[in-house]
């Protein structure tokens, strides 16, 4: 079949979208000379090539001016580079999970909830991986450890009983450690308990079997009681879960629970408690000569004189560790330290990272934590280029004839850096080879974000450094960069719209469209932001005269959380005559359908209507095709059983649920005859062939979908023989010989 490559039909025609850039001078109400001021984050006055007029700087890459129009079809196009993109879709609805997870602080991978007393929903959170790390290494195990630890295993629920400052969450966690879970989450202390437990029974809904939970000082232990109580248990011993509760020494008064309970009545060894910190911390010869020193045990013996308390010691350890490395042991200075640890502390910290290249190194590793290594050093060096002073100086040389070097790239090694910064380096996911960076502590990242935004005067150059890297060639820098934007908006919204989202939003950028609907999606948490920013949203959906602007506003739906208000504003836009939009509403579809698969029938149905109407058609049917091909399901996830790890979803689930196999087939068969995308369909109908050629299982199933598609349609028939022709001609380097072959005989038997 001859593929399309002309530019837009003329006007008036019913052609296929066009690539173009936006014609016309379009605008939002609440610009100059429209009437009453415009809100904040409303559009400003807009030029005639649809970019807005806003002042340069990081938004001034994003403005809009095109130098002609690129093919509407074929390669080259958008459409087709969308439609050749397998499993994109689902591959980036997990990088932005981890993305908005990584923005989110405390929150494992931003799709898994638990219910808290009142109904309302709050997202898991992992146990602190500082936590983790002091109790594995510093921990002074009381008497009595291992008997509860025997009976948390048996039983899978624990409370333990005692009063304030002597170490029960301490206690706790060196509990669920010796589970051998590597999971380990930190539960609100307005859990409900009834849900928790038909969260358990139900699967989990995205929790792993075998996981841990710390739950301390629960708000409402008074309702875990009798049949809740047993629920709870029962549920936890199903799923190969443990929990922990820790109380205070009046906390649990009802008799069913005591079989449960496990007093911690032995006062805590705080000396102990701080020598094994400062051995943890600086060794064990450091620590001995530390502690031997007469003014150190002076200063023990006045902290540590009143009621036990086991976190205001570790809390003295750490001051005292910190102070020795900087050369000294100041007593008034580790009392000074000490005091403001507990609210402070972040901000010693992170005041103390100094040098432009430590505090570049931060702001990457917050921005892309938990990516590749080589990413967040990239970053840095980005940063920190832009950071440094580049005015001339007055160079001496050193004592030894030696010439000085400002940048030393040698200066410091990344495993020292990384001690400074309160991170590590873990291995890299899917065992590739190699090493990722991440700081230990998951609630760091937003926290350094805001710290540097709202602390110095370097927002131009934050910004100028985010446009860099929201079009950066690795997705996975593209999607953390517009979370990260996201955070600064959640600070600054009227700001980051004056500065970069207008402009972004009618650029010819895909990537720095997408940018702004991620950005948005992690800002509106903020109910005042999320507010205007569906009103933002709403005057680029309607302003026909920036199609760039209307393209955004379809990545802003496809990151909704109401599937049914998502689709049908994706339906309206079908309408428009633009590629841009018919690209983005067709990835906005992915969206939704990776994020919740019970959504496929509204999609497939309403695709299926759109494309009985010649004004939407041709969007309706390049939309099907952009989810066809980048929505997978996974071999492990889904259980496939077939020798490839990622088959085509639609295929899958059309195979399996009855309700879904008219409109998918009718589909195919639209957009196989049809004339504007002919050779994105059959791009994707070669990608999917090309995964059956090598699973039996898979290409029995494609076979099945051939001859349904080609059933009493000659025409459709003629197509797929053609198609299959090519999978084999001698000339192609790649053939599909089983493939073609199951085809073949599927159209023999249709008779077509």
């Amino acid at each position: 079949m001859t593929t399309t490559t002309g530019g837009a039909p003329a006007a008036g025609a019913t052609g296929g979208p066009a690539a173009g850039p936006a014609g016309g001078t379009g605008g939002t109400p609440g610009g100059a000379g429209a009437g009453p001021a415009a809100p904040p984050g409303a559009a400003p006055p807009v030029t005639g090539d649809g970019a807005q007029g806003a002042p340069g700087g990081a938004g001034a890459t994003g403005a809009t001016g095109g130098t002609g129009e690129p093919p509407r079809s074929g390669p080259g196009s958008a459409p087709f580079e969308a439609t050749g993109q397998m499993g994109e879709g689902s591959l980036r609805h997990d990088r932005l999970r981890n993305a908005f997870a990584n923005v989110q602080g405390d929150v494992v991978g931003g799709n898994k909830y638990i219910q808290l007393v009142g109904g309302t929903q709050k997202r898991l959170r992992p146990l602190s991986p500082l936590l983790e790390e002091r109790v594995r290494f510093a921990y002074e195990e009381p008497p009595g450890l291992a008997d509860a630890r025997e009976a948390l295993f048996s039983r899978h629920l624990l409370i333990l009983r005692g009063a304030p400052g002597y170490g029960k969450t301490a206690m706790a966690v060196r509990l669920l450690q010796g589970m051998g879970a590597p999971t380990k989450y930190h539960l609100d202390s307005d859990v409900d308990f009834a849900s928790l437990a038909d969260h358990l029974e139900r699967g989990g809904e995205g929790i792993e079997r075998g996981v841990c939970f710390l739950l301390d000082q629960p708000s409402d232990i008074a309702s875990l009681r009798g049949e809740v109580y047993e629920k709870v248990q029962g549920a936890l011993a199903l799923a190969g879960a443990w929990l922990v509760i820790t109380v205070a020494g009046t906390g649990v008064t009802d008799g069913e629970l005591l079989t449960a309970v496990v007093e911690v009545t032995e006062p805590p060894d705080q000396r102990g408690i701080v020598a094994a910190h400062l051995r943890w911390r600086l060794g064990d010869a450091v620590r001995d000569r530390i502690l031997a020193l007469a003014e150190i045990g002076k200063l023990l013996d006045e902290l540590l004189s009143g009621d036990p308390a086991c976190r205001q010691a570790a809390d003295l350890a750490a001051a005292i560790s910190e102070e020795y490395e900087t050369g000294q042991l100041d007593p008034e200075r580790i009392k000074e330290r000490r005091a403001r640890l507990d609210d402070e502390d972040f901000d010693i910290w992170v005041e103390g990272l100094k040098e432009p290249a430590v505090r570049s190194l931060a702001l990457a590793l917050a921005v892309l934590n938990g990516l590749p290594q080589e990413y967040i050093a990239s970053a840095a060096r980005s940063l920190r280029e832009r950071l440094e002073d580049d005015r001339p100086h007055v160079l001496m040389a050193a004592p030894g004839g030696e010439p000085p070097r400002l940048k030393d790239p040698f200066a410091a090694p990344r495993r020292t850096q990384l001690t400074r910064l309160r991170a590590r380096d873990t291995a890299k996911e899917d065992g590739e080879p190699g090493r990722a960076l991440e700081y230990k502590d998951p609630s760091y990242p937003p926290r350094v974000l805001r710290h540097a935004w709202a602390q110095y005067e370097i927002q131009a150059e934050l910004l100028d450094w985010l446009a860099e890297l929201v079009v950066d060639p690795a997705e996975e820098v593209r999607v953390y960069a517009a979370a990260a934007l996201g955070v600064l908006a959640a600070e600054s919204y009227t700001f980051l719209c004056d500065r970069v989202f207008h402009r972004w939003a009618g650029s010819e950028s895909p990537y720095r469209r997408d940018a702004v609907a991620y950005a948005l999606q992690v800002a509106s948490d903020e109910p005042w932001i999320a507010e205007r920013t569906n009103v933002l949203v709403e005057g680029w959906f309607a302003d026909r005269g920036r199609p760039y602007a209307q393209a955004t506003a379809a990545r802003v739906h496809g990151m909704g959380e109401d599937l049914e208000r998502a689709v049908a504003a994706l339906d309206r836009l079908t309408v428009v005559d633009r590629a841009a939009v018919a690209v983005a509403v067709g990835r906005s579809f992915t969206d939704l359908l990776a994020r919740d698969s019970d959504g496929t029938g509204l999609v497939l149905r309403t695709l299926h209507a759109r494309s009985s109407d010649h004004r939407g058609r041709p969007t309706a049917l390049l939309a099907f095709l952009i989810v066809a091909a980048q929505l997978v399901v996974e071999r492990e996830e889904w259980g496939t059983g077939g020798t490839v790890e990622s088959w085509p979803a639609l295929l899958h689930l059309a195979h399996h649920r009855e309700e879904l196999r008219g409109p998918f087939v009718t589909l195919w068969r639209e957009a196989l005859n049809q004339a504007d995308f002919g050779g994105e369909a059959q791009q994707v109908l070669r990608n999917w062939a090309a995964l059956a050629e090598r699973d039996p299982a898979l290409r029995e199933m494609f076979q099945l979908m051939v001859g349904a598609v080609a059933y009493g349609d000659p025409r459709t028939g003629r197509i797929l023989r053609r198609c299959a022709a090519d999978w084999t001609d001698p000339e192609e380097l790649a053939p599909l010989p089983l493939t073609a072959a199951v085809v073949n005989a599927q159209l023999d038997l249709e008779r077509v």
